[in-house]
């Protein structure tokens, strides 16, 4: 109180001249802090912070800012197995007094910035933190001191007013050291900071402004370097996160390093098409005077046939089975085993518990002038290209992601397939949002065998669904595979058949033009009938007939009208929805059941695209073919039509709206039917 009076009455007395190390304002100032990370009366220590604050306002600029330099490696190293609460507690609370009681010093970073660099990206990762007072206290630092800092430091252009944005460098680079660091804590703080990154667009392709072409951006200076920025921000986080994924160690908070993961990659995922040149060159990307005929900071890229890299080029899946079946062991092969690979230092070993105060005797050596170079504010420069390893293929992380839920023989990525359920749904509920980002097409005129979305959609198919389909049937076919045989958990099937249904494309079923065959696992007919055996009966868990009703769903919606048609076909969607439509205890069935017989029934069209058959030109061969097949699809179903009234009828009076709305559009969709 003495030292909060003083401060406001008069502050000239605090005023003394000389080094830090004999400024009696300094010394106060660090007997302050110290006092407070000791006190255990909650009362005292508030005062405590409260004095630290004011009496911040008016000591040496420099001292102020050694001290949050100091008490920010204090936070960081009170974490994992040095955990102490009462330390990180009082580092925070610091911080917050100094943003909200001396906020001027936030102004002045000195030549290194160490508000901008230091402070605020560990304050934004602390409002992750797992204690609640901890993160509140973290978050007014973010919102106080990020609103007083010199934000825009050393660079001109600050890319709109999200601070987020304007600070992206150093963010990147103080998340990248927490997914680096030996503490789970700390990597799941920064997996959530990634998370919100993501949620808000940041990591994400820059917004183009309106009304222009993509010549006139190609022009745009400052749009360039902030989609450059993006990119390489972006590329540097995916990059180290599936190099922590695919490392064996199954630990706490690792599902959120998968999901964070999947965030980013599904935001780039329609920029990674190799014929994409225009939108690489809207990333301040030129081929003509690049040394690669792809853009090498592209966060991710989607290319058929690099099926064993996971960086693009490194062949990183064949490496781990030769290096395994070359050492002949069964055990985890994690990065380590590959040379190309960069490992996390550290990783089974944990520091030693520091227990000693703040050290403040090399202080001069952090003089401003000597601040060591964040590499990370570097990502928009020419000169940091070698900075970045690769790009992540999208092919190689859904191989990691699956991986992950299906170890094998050679590589056992999981050390106990019980024990580590929740990250194996996890992994398959990533895989499942990362295929779902791939672009879709919602039009019926497609060339089927030469669009290169389609091609690339089909190629993943291909690869994952013999795994994915073992899972849901339990036949484990795949001689690598370790006890697909044995009854896998509802969870993991619910979750693998909701892989599958992500991982169709728009025509599967439709037989190639050259050899007029069907896959086995494109087989219209065999996937309805698994789901069909999926959702009968004999399935005790709600939840895979839940999702085994919306695969077949999506499975009716993508798939081509000709296998579509099949009197077989339609009996085992129908049968799905039979089955459902019994299910009295959970209406998430029912509706899922419901989802299906809707999505069957609109798949012939409306009244007015019928009617329109006849005002058809004749030299429209696509539009002639597309009513050719809507009719056909109308005929195949009017033998159903009474079956398909009767369910939509009878589910008008469940108690579930949600339930009742789909019944209802039914109703409406099929009222015009002949």
């Amino acid at each position: 109180d003495a030292v909060s009076t003083l401060c406001n009455t008069c502050p000239s007395a605090f005023k003394f001249t000389g080094s830090s190390s004999t400024n009696s304002t300094v010394r106060l100032l660090r007997a302050l802090y110290f006092a407070s990370e000791r006190e255990r009366g909650s009362a005292a220590r508030d005062k405590m912070t409260h004095a630290l604050g004011s009496l911040a306002e008016l000591a040496p600029g420099s001292s102020v800012r050694v001290l949050a330099v100091r008490a920010c490696e204090k936070y960081s190293a009170s974490m994992g197995s040095n955990d102490d609460p009462a330390a990180r507690k009082a580092a925070a609370g610091c911080l917050r007094s100094i943003a909200v009681r001396s906020s001027s010093q936030f102004s002045e970073g000195g030549s290194s910035d160490i508000w901008c660099r230091r402070v605020l990206p560990i304050a934004f990762l602390g409002q992750k933190d797992e204690d609640s007072k901890v993160a509140s206290l973290w978050k007014d630092v973010w919102e106080e001191g990020g609103a007083a800092a010199n934000i825009s430091g050393r660079e001109n252009k600050s890319f709109g007013v999200l601070l987020h944005e304007r600070l992206l460098p150093y963010l990147v680079s103080e998340c990248i050291d927490a997914l680096n660091d030996v503490s789970w804590s700390r990597r799941v703080a920064a997996c959530a900071a990634l998370i919100d990154l993501t949620n808000m667009d940041v990591l994400a392709p820059a917004p183009r402004p309106l009304q222009s072409n993509g010549t006139d951006m190609e022009k745009d200076k400052d749009f360039l370097l902030r989609s450059r920025r993006r990119a390489h921000a972006s590329n540097l986080l995916l990059s180290t996160c599936v190099k922590l994924i695919v490392k064996s160690r199954v630990w706490t908070g690792k599902a959120e390093l998968v999901k964070a993961s999947v965030n980013i990659a599904g935001k780039w995922a329609a920029l990674g098409y190799l014929d994409d040149g225009s939108n690489w060159a809207l990333m301040e990307w030129d081929q003509k005077e690049g040394k690669e005929s792809t853009c090498s900071w592209v966060p991710i890229m989607n290319k058929v046939g690099n099926w064993n890299d996971l960086i693009s080029g490194d062949n990183w899946f064949e490496a781990r089975d030769k290096k395994a079946k070359d050492m002949d062991m069964n055990d985890d092969v994690t990065m380590e085993s590959v040379p190309a690979a960069r490992s996390v230092e550290g990783e089974e070993e944990e520091d030693e518990p520091d227990d000693t105060k703040l050290n403040f005797d090399d202080e001069d050596k952090i003089s401003e002038d000597e601040g060591a170079p964040v590499i990370s504010e570097l990502i928009h420069v020419n000169e940091a290209e070698s900075l970045f390893e690769g790009t992540v293929t999208f092919s190689g992380l859904c191989r990691a992601l699956l991986e992950q839920t299906i170890p094998n023989a050679k590589s056992s990525s999981l050390s106990s397939i019980d024990d580590a359920l929740p990250y194996r749904a996890a992994s398959l509920q990533g895989l499942s949002d990362l295929l779902r980002s791939l672009v879709v097409y919602p039009t019926e005129e497609v060339d089927y065998d030469n669009d290169h979305r389609l091609m690339y959609q089909k190629y993943l198919y291909t690869k994952l669904a013999p795994s994915l389909i073992d899972l849901i049937t339990g036949d484990g076919s795949d001689s690598s595979a370790i006890s697909l045989r044995s009854k896998q958990p509802p969870l993991i099937v619910a979750r693998s058949i909701d892989c599958l249904a992500s991982a169709m494309w728009v025509g599967i079923g439709e037989p190639c033009k050259e050899t007029g065959r069907v896959d086995e696992y494109e087989n219209v007919v065999q996937l309805s009938k698994i789901f069909f055996i999926s959702c009968g009966g004999k399935q005790p868990a709600w939840t895979v007939r839940e999702a085994s009703a919306l695969a077949a769903a999506c499975l009716a919606s993508k798939a081509s009208l000709v296998p579509l048609r099949k009197h077989e076909t339609l009996t085992a969607l129908l049968d799905c929805t039979m089955h459902t439509s019994k299910d009295r205890k959970f209406w998430r069935v029912r509706y899922a059941g419901l989802k299906l017989l809707h999505t069957l029934v609109s798949r012939v069209g409306s009244a007015n695209q019928h009617s329109s058959v006849a005002a058809v030109p004749s030299n429209n061969k696509c539009t002639s073919n597309a009513q050719a097949d809507r009719q056909l699809m109308l005929e195949a179903l009017l033998p159903h039509k009474e079956k398909i009234i009767k369910l939509a009828r009878a589910s008008l009076s469940d108690n579930e709206a949600k339930v009742t709305a789909v019944a209802t559009d039914i109703c409406g969709t099929v009222a015009w039917w002949p």
